[in-house]
C-alpha cells in the first residue's frame, strides 16, 4: 500500500485535448494518485485564475499536456491562460512535467479534427511558449497510450520524494497523543487571535476559499447549470440546500452542482458505507451563514 497520494494539477487547453486529459485523468487514478485540474472553468476569468492559483499551490505536482493549441489570452499579459497556469507553477518551484504532442500526432489530430486542433491567431506564441517548456521534463506522445505511459513513470519517480506531502491514510501510523496536543495547541492559539481580531478596531476582510463574500458570491451566480429549471444558478442552489448539506447530503459525485461546489472548496465528500455524502467545509459553512444573513436584509 502507498503511503501517500500525489495531488497532481493537470494543465491544457480544453477543448481540442478532452480525449487526453480524460486520459491523464485515468492514468493518475490507476497510479494510486489524485488528479486536480480547472476545466470546470471557462477560461478568461481573472477570479477564477485566483482559484487555479490557490488549487496549484495545494497540488503536489503540475503536469501539462501541450498540443497544437495556445489558449484564450489573458489581454493584461498577453499571454494564454495556460501559460499563465505553467510559469506560475515554475515560480511556486512545483515539481511539473509535461506530454507534448509530436508533429506526426498533430496532422492527424488536424486530419481527424479539422482546423480546430491547431493555432490559428497566435501561432508564434504557440512555438515561444513550447520552446520554454522543452527547457524543462518533457516526454512526447503520439497517442493516448503515450501519456498513460509518460504518467505512469513520472509519478513513480516523482514518490519516492520526501518533500512531497500527498495525501496519508487517516490509520496509517499516526501519534494520536501527540496529535491531540498538538490540535488542543492550535485550538487555544486560533481562539486568541479570534480574541483579538474582535478587540480590533481594524478588523481584515473575511475570506471564504481565498475570496471576499462578493467575489464568490458573484462567481457562483455566474454559474447555471442549462438543463435546471429549479435553481436559477450556483449560488441559488447553495443557498437552497445549505442546511441540507451541514448535515451532510447524499449527492451524484458526477453532478453540475457537486464538482462546481467542490472546486470552490464550499464542500467535501465523506465515506459513508458504500456511499459519499457531501458536507460544508468550514469555509462552506461560513459562506452559507454570511449568505443567509444578507438574503435576510431588507
Amino acid at each position: 500500500m502507498k503511503d501517500k497520494k500525489l495531488q497532481v494539477f493537470v494543465s491544457s487547453t480544453y477543448t481540442d485535448l478532452k480525449e487526453e486529459r480524460q486520459a491523464a485523468v485515468e492514468a493518475i487514478l490507476s497510479s494510486g494518485n489524485i488528479p486536480a485540474g480547472m476545466e470546470l472553468f471557462s477560461a478568461g476569468d481573472e477570479t477564477q485564475m485566483t482559484v487555479i492559483k490557490r488549487w496549484i499551490d495545494e497540488s503536489d505536482v503540475y503536469l501539462l499536456i501541450l498540443g497544437g493549441r495556445y489558449g484564450s489570452v489573458d489581454k493584461a499579459t498577453g499571454k494564454s491562460y495556460t501559460q499563465l497556469e505553467y510559469e506560475y507553477a515554475i515560480e511556486q518551484k512545483k515539481p511539473l512535467f509535461a506530454v507534448v504532442i509530436t508533429d506526426k500526432a498533430l496532422n492527424e489530430k488536424t486530419k481527424h479534427d479539422g482546423i480546430a486542433a491547431i493555432e490559428r491567431e497566435n501561432p508564434q506564441l504557440l512555438n515561444e511558449f513550447k520552446s520554454i517548456v522543452l527547457t524543462n521534463l518533457v516526454k512526447f506522445w503520439d497517442d493516448k497510450k503515450d501519456i498513460k505511459i509518460a504518467i505512469h513513470e513520472t509519478l513513480s519517480e516523482l514518490g519516492y520524494r520526501q518533500d512531497l506531502t500527498g495525501w496519508i491514510r487517516g490509520d496509517n501510523n499516526v501519534n494520536t497523543s501527540l496529535l491531540a496536543e498538538e490540535i488542543a495547541r492550535l485550538t487555544k492559539e486560533n481562539a486568541d487571535l479570534r480574541s483579538r481580531l474582535n478587540n480590533s478596531d481594524n478588523k481584515p476582510t473575511p475570506l471564504y476559499a481565498g475570496l471576499t463574500y462578493q467575489e464568490l458570491e458573484g462567481l457562483l451566480k455566474r454559474e447555471k447549470d442549462d438543463s435546471d429549471n429549479i435553481y436559477a444558478n450556483l449560488f441559488d442552489y447553495f443557498l437552497a440546500n445549505g442546511e441540507g448539506l451541514s448535515r451532510g447530503m447524499l449527492l451524484s459525485y458526477d453532478s453540475f452542482y457537486t464538482q462546481k461546489l467542490t472546486s470552490f472548496k464550499l464542500i467535501y465528500a465523506k465515506f459513508n458505507g458504500p456511499n459519499y455524502i457531501y458536507l460544508l467545509t468550514e469555509d462552506g459553512h461560513n459562506f452559507y451563514l454570511k449568505a443567509l444573513l444578507s438574503s435576510s436584509k431588507p
